[in-house]
């Protein structure tokens, strides 16, 4: 790969496992390269990623000795120069390993293991008596609906350690049950692993929240508090997300409480992390915590609501660095995922009227036209775009992005044959 200009030899070194989805991480590349001086450690050479890095290796992701062998190589056999980090669920545990081979800055394999494992995670939040769902590991129909029976319906079905909440349903019946069931064990999630049980979760009511965290040497603090969109019932899809001042809320610093309970439960003493909680009419109560970096452009409106940019934050602990966590603004920030109204084939997308709409800050094409949809559960995020505002509150957001979604010109063709 090419050289980047002599200024950047002097900027930090940080290397990148993993990428992700274009449109949904490259605003995270941006804001490390404007920073450091960025590598990766990628699954297949670079592509888009390329006007961001100074340098690459190419290795087999869920191999921890072949990503440790390239990071050291991109080092120069001195790990101590450089910075290691992850934003991608599934490269979570690997990257995790390596670090540890190389005696890198990271959250530990462990803790990345009990935050993936969601059973682990429950076994472990109830050991430590941290308020969560009661849960059972089934391997029958059977077992689910005897645990469905002692919880009381509805209960939640998901499989055991996938993401996204791919297979995750929201079952009210025995017959409901069968087909969550079914639909939990086809469940795939890029290379995460399948089997070893299916979760029936107690149903836990009230809103749901994400708390993104900062974990330095085990002190968390609490940055921001993510409100999610939920659609598709009796699925889990998340359809947007709104970011907007928490600290006052009544739930607060219950919620502070909780997550600080949560990552010492399950070990976790460095890095980014995304825990998702229920607003319950008990209190809060954890759903799971994700060693990394929210998804869904949620650092980004992050960024937009507090001036705190997580994926900086997540760089300057990789190299040892506390991060700057004091707010530098206070807006709202929302992000609504455009969806298609039955399954089909997007033909055309126009989103130029939709990014000059009064407060919209970005619109992000997520399909590309001949893309083939299917609304959940049959298609993970059959999104066609991202639509992000900001405002002073979350009504003014919302009346912004109902302006700009309906600028938003595609054409959906609904005959699917050939189209498999």
């Amino acid at each position: 790969m090419s050289r980047q200009p002599v200024a950047q030899q002097h900027r930090p070194h940080l290397i990148v496992v993993g990428s992700g989805a274009r449109a949904y991480r490259e605003y995270s590349f941006a804001a490390l390269a404007s920073r450091y001086q960025v590598a990766a450690v990628l699954g297949s050479q670079p592509s888009w990623q390329r006007r961001y890095l100074h340098n690459c290796r190419v290795a087999p992701l869920d191999n921890a000795d072949a990503v440790a062998a390239a990071v050291s190589e991109l080092t120069g056999g001195d790990p101590a120069q450089a910075g290691l980090m992850t934003w991608d669920e599934t490269a979570l545990e690997i990257t995790a390993a390596a670090a540890q081979k190389l005696g890198m800055r990271h959250m530990s394999p462990t803790a990345a293991s009990h935050c993936r494992d969601k059973y682990t995670t429950r076994s472990l939040l109830a050991e430590a008596g941290v308020p969560s769902a009661r849960y059972r590991l089934v391997h029958s129909t059977e077992e689910a609906l005897e645990a469905s029976a002692e919880f009381g319906y509805p209960v939640v079905v998901k499989p055991r350690a996938l993401a996204g909440s791919v297979g995750v349903t929201f079952a009210e019946s025995a017959t409901a049950i069968r087909d969550a069931l079914a639909l939990a064990r086809q469940a795939r999630f890029a290379t995460l692993p399948t089997g070893g049980g299916i979760l029936v979760e107690e149903y836990l009511d009230g809103p749901e929240i994400s708390v993104d965290s900062v974990v330095f040497d085990s002190a968390v603090t609490c940055v921001q508090v993510t409100h999610k969109r939920l659609g598709f019932a009796p699925y889990f899809e998340e359809i947007g997300h709104l970011v907007t001042q928490w600290s006052d809320a009544s739930w607060a610093s219950g919620a502070v409480a909780l997550v600080t309970q949560a990552h010492q439960a399950l070990g976790v003493e460095w890095g980014v992390t995304h825990t998702e909680l229920r607003l319950t009419s008990s209190g809060p109560r954890m759903i799971e915590l994700n060693g990394r970096l929210g998804g869904d452009f949620i650092p980004l409106i992050g960024a937009l609501s507090t001036g705190i940019d997580l994926v900086l934050a997540a760089a300057d602990l990789a190299l040892g660095v506390p991060p700057d966590l004091t707010p530098h603004r206070a807006e709202t920030a929302e992000v609504r995922f455009l969806y298609p109204r039955h399954d089909g084939v997007l033909q055309s997308l126009d989103i130029q009227a939709a990014a000059y709409a009064p407060s919209v800050e970005r619109v992000v094409p997520l399909a590309e036209p001949g893309a083939l949809l299917r609304l959940p559960p049959r298609m993970p995020l059959p999104r066609i775009a991202a639509v992000i505002v900001t405002g002073p509150d979350a009504s003014s957001c919302a009346r912004s992005l109902d302006q700009a979604m309906t600028q938003v010109i595609w054409e959906l063709d609904s005959d699917l044959v050939g189209a498999r």
